[in-house]
């Protein structure tokens, strides 16, 4: 590991945690204390985090964590980490000083992937302002190698080296309301490493974000301008430009019911885009916005989609959760338009904690069914995607999947975790062209099509790590994963079967500075 000696000075120049408070900022998706305050909140409802709704911030996940003692092994682990994390980014005020924040992160894998020896890097840098207590700035950046394997990517490549601005915000937060400007994660549905209303398989979204707190309610609005797509010949023809401005706003209400053990909320979004600017009815937060834009002609119609989601924990240990998205339902059957099939996904999941009385395990499976078509438009401007990326299911659309996973807590610092996944994928994707085949039936003669589409993939992942995580700021884990898969590519008869190793090390440190 070349690369962890090159950057080692980087990193020690972070040194130690300070004492100042950050306690606002978000917790990023993609970081481990998502995962272990999840498995900390199926264990202890007492004050649960709104699981389906993230970012989080640091503070959120303190005070869950700090709600109760730790009442085993595996709870006192999770305690520990994320209340060590926690402290590292300042959660204990210093009489409301301002400070800056410096801090670096280094992730490596190196290994045998994607059917070759190799090693990716991924290093951010971290830097912050504590304003006053109530306005904060982030920004985070991120060299990552392995965006440039990714055919979808949209950015510099520059001899194997590619970068972005991954965070950058700054927030104004009170207790009961928070203004974020800048660009962040957002997360909105419950899932074990997917969601299908906003994801985390987006990129981060440039946005202005406000969100309303009260005990038993949640409100969070946003509005986001995507990236723009240049247009086919067609369609910039028709528009007369060669490139296509495109929008996104959601509105989120979460419900909170039984001392906060069910959870339920409730989803808007719309996207739209083209020969359109910013539109002023769909910054209205309080607005029905699929029956807004059924009231404008069809040259002026967004993409609009709605969910609803819920968690529930009928008692410690126990977690329901499940979503709802509907992209567009037919009720009439007055013409060909009309046999169009409904697009819509749906989620549901189980997990157990200690089934059986076996200490410090997590058991759980999952089953996701997305139809053709969901997340697809015919305008190219209004397809759910954000930077080549499905800002829904990272599957994007025409398909189902199993998924059975479980994790153990063993020894003092040791996690072991099984994944095993069955995929069926069709033809169907969300950049690809909207086919409209139904127009050729007559009402009467009706139309159905198979699902999955057309020449199916058929999948099978097994994904094991061992975790080994004595610190806050260091874990070293092992890989292996195994994928085998019929019709490959949606090629009929092909077989593809890939096996990959690799050592995963996590290191991060951080320091602050008085100001």
């Amino acid at each position: 590991m070349i690369s962890v000696i090159l950057t080692a000075g980087v990193l020690l120049l972070a040194g130690a945690a300070g004492a100042q408070s950050l306690k606002n900022l978000t917790l990023p998706p993609y970081h481990w204390a998502t995962d272990y305050a999840l498995e900390w909140q199926l264990r202890a409802v007492q004050k649960p985090l709104y699981a389906a709704s993230l970012p989080w911030q640091f503070s959120q996940v303190y005070d869950a964590v700090s709600n109760r003692a730790p009442r085993s092994d595996y709870e006192r682990f999770l305690r520990l980490r994320l209340m060590n994390d926690q402290r590292a980014y300042g959660l204990k005020t210093h009489n409301g000083q301002p400070f800056l924040h410096f801090g670096a992160l280094l992730v490596e894998k190196a290994g045998r992937m994607a059917d070759e020896l190799r090693s990716r890097l991924a290093f951010r840098f971290f830097s912050a302002a504590r304003v006053s207590e109530h306005v904060q700035i982030f920004n985070s950046m991120m060299m990552d190698q392995s965006l440039g394997d990714d055919p979808d990517y949209l950015g510099k490549n520059w001899r194997g080296i590619t970068a972005i601005t991954e965070q950058a915000y700054a927030l104004v937060h009170f207790d009961r309301f928070s203004l974020k400007f800048g660009r962040d994660y957002i997360r909105w549905g419950r899932g074990y490493d997917a969601t299908l209303s906003i994801s985390d398989a987006s990129r981060p979204f440039d946005q202005l974000h406000m969100q309303f707190r009260t005990r038993y309610l949640q409100f969070s609005y946003f509005v986001s301008k995507l990236n723009s797509i240049q247009l086919s010949d067609t369609a910039a023809q028709r528009l007369q430009k060669a490139w296509a401005d495109r929008y996104l706003a959601g509105g989120r209400a979460d419900f909170a019911f039984f001392q906060r053990r069910l959870q339920v909320s409730i989803t808007q979004t719309v996207l739209w885009g083209g020969d359109r600017n910013l539109e002023w009815y769909y910054l209205n937060p309080f607005i029905f916005y699929h029956g807004e834009q059924l009231n404008e002609p069809q040259s002026l119609r967004a993409n609009t989609m709605g969910a609803i989601d819920f968690v529930f924990y009928p008692k410690p240990g126990w977690e329901l959760y499940g979503q709802l998205l509907v992209d567009d339902i037919q009720v009439e059957k007055t013409g060909p338009g009309d046999l169009e099939p409904n697009e819509i996904g749906y989620l549901v999941g189980i997990q157990v904690a200690d089934p059986g009385g076996w200490e410090g395990a997590t058991l759980g499976l999952e089953y996701t069914r997305v139809a053709n078509r969901t997340y697809n438009t015919v305008p190219e401007a209004e397809k759910y995607v954000h930077r080549n990326k499905p800002i829904g299911h990272f599957l994007g659309n025409d398909f189902d999947r199993w998924l059975l996973h479980g994790r153990k807590h063993f020894g003092r610092d040791w996690l072991v975790s099984l994944v095993l996944e069955r995929r069926r994928h069709g033809e169907g994707r969300v950049n690809a062209p909207f086919d409209r085949p139904w127009m050729q039936y007559t009402v009467e003669e009706g139309y159905s099509e198979p699902f999955p589409f057309g020449i199916v993939e058929k999948m099978y992942l097994v994904e094991m790590e061992l975790r080994w995580h004595p610190r806050w700021d260091f874990f070293v884990s092992a890989h292996a994963r195994y994928q085998a898969s019929e019709n490959a590519g949606n090629v009929e008869g092909k077989t593809e079967s890939r096996f990959e190793f690799f050592i995963k090390l996590w290191w991060e440190l951080q320091r602050f500075f008085p100001l």
